[in-house]
């Protein structure tokens, strides 16, 4: 009753201060459903296989949420046992969740904070139908071991969380890999984001206060497990070229 307004008048005046607090904090807008889903993707260049993509008959719907700044808010992002909840001690998982890319849900991403850069397969662009969006740009990426790869393409695409959307350059990059994405600081750090891949969640600071992301625990296991083999399976190719 309080909600819709009645009874105001017997609240002194922290109980009203307290009332109009609670209808600011209700949360993000919720988006729209979203048009397909992309499960997984993997496969080389010649041999590409594409698995599990569902459609939907929804239609593209056009609406973003405005990115705005809120350095005013006064609160800590902590993690504690409510985060632990259904994992198992100790794993060494990798984050990976489900986010809306323009307006579809593509799972399969790797939050990566050591990640100078953000990462697409083509093949996500594919299915998006967003080839004509994507413009040359060359970058050279170098690994741990100094290992060199140079990208030729990159497009920029609206990533959605907790009701706010970043504008993300994503690096285009053909490789054989087990995750559709990867998303590493430019998009963590203006998201004013704290990801912890101990817990397993990644949490937002937001106009509407701090929400978060699960990960997909066990589909980061089969995601570690598939590269594990894609690894075997390049290492024996290798050794059949030498002999």
């Amino acid at each position: 009753m309080l909600q819709q307004g009645h009874y105001k008048e017997l609240l002194n005046d922290k109980g009203r201060n307290t009332l109009a607090r609670g209808r600011e904090r209700q949360g993000p807008p919720k988006p729209p459903s979203p048009a397909r889903t992309i499960n997984m993707i993997i496969g080389g260049s010649n041999d590409a296989s594409i698995n599990e993509i569902k459609f939907t008959a929804t239609h593209k719907i056009k609406r973003s949420i405005t990115h705005k700044r809120y350095d005013g808010l006064e609160e800590s992002i902590i993690f504690n046992g409510s985060d632990a909840d259904k994992l198992t001690f100790l794993h060494n998982d990798s984050l990976v969740l489900t986010l809306r890319i323009l307006d579809t849900n593509v799972k399969r991403i790797m939050v990566d904070d050591g990640s100078g850069v953000c990462i697409i397969h083509p093949r996500v662009l594919t299915q998006l139908r967003l080839e004509d969006k994507i413009v040359p740009c060359c970058i050279i990426l170098t690994g741990f071991n100094n290992a060199v790869e140079r990208t030729s393409r990159e497009i920029i695409l609206p990533v959605l969380a907790c009701g706010v959307t970043l504008e993300t350059i994503f690096h285009i990059m053909d490789q054989a890999t087990a995750y559709n994405s990867i998303v590493g600081r430019p998009w963590i750090h203006p998201m004013r984001a704290i990801p912890s891949r101990l817990y397993q969640v990644i949490k937002f600071l937001t106009p509407w206060g701090i929400f978060s992301i699960r990960g997909e625990h066990r589909t980061s296991q089969k995601c570690y497990r598939v590269s594990m083999d894609s690894t075997t399976t390049q290492q024996k190719k290798d050794k059949e070229k030498e002999v």
